[in-house]
């Protein structure tokens, strides 16, 4: 009886190194899904409420608004145009062309800008501008933003800042 229990131990442990496989470990290559950017190539347009701020006495600060047309070539670089309308003493408008970089991290995407166009209220003047915001994507084909931008206006107009919170559709 001891002979057949101590074979049944040995034909055990030899049957355990038997299924072992040679001590060899299966690595799954496949690397891991990354998760997808909300922000994609296409238009988008948008609508917002924005004040201006400006440097010296000839404009109070007023709140405006205004809308935007962009086209974006890959889900960093687009341009973006857009006419703002400002209450002020003498209607303050603008309209402007700018190059937009977005840096996207899944559904928020903080943004830099830069552009010029025209700024008019009685006479017209160029401008250049500059600055930088965030886009929170809600939905697939919504978002809401936020940006401040500084305007450089040529002539005798003094410069003046625009701060911005909207929404934008992409389509």
């Amino acid at each position: 009886m001891k002979q057949a229990f101590l074979s049944l131990i040995i034909l055990a442990g030899l049957s355990g190194v038997a299924q072992a496989g040679g001590g060899k470990y299966v690595i799954d290559s496949t690397p891991a899904p990354m998760a997808s950017s909300c922000y994609g190539a296409g238009y988008e347009f948008g609508i917002f409420g924005a004040g201006i701020f400006p440097d010296g006495d000839h404009l109070t600060d007023e709140i405006g608004g205004g809308a935007s047309l962009g086209y974006f070539f890959n889900e960093n670089f687009g341009l973006d145009f857009s006419a703002a309308f400002f209450a002020t003493d003498s209607e303050v408008q603008n309209y402007t062309l700018d190059a937009v970089y977005r840096f996207p991290m899944n559904c928020i995407a903080p943004y830099v800008l830069a552009g010029g166009g025209l700024h008019t209220n009685g006479e017209t003047e160029g401008l250049f501008r500059f600055g930088a915001g965030v886009d929170f994507r809600l939905f697939e084909s919504s978002s809401l933003f936020a940006d401040g931008i500084y305007n450089l206006v040529s002539g005798e107009v003094e410069d003046y800042a625009i701060a911005r919170i909207g929404l934008r559709f992409a389509f």
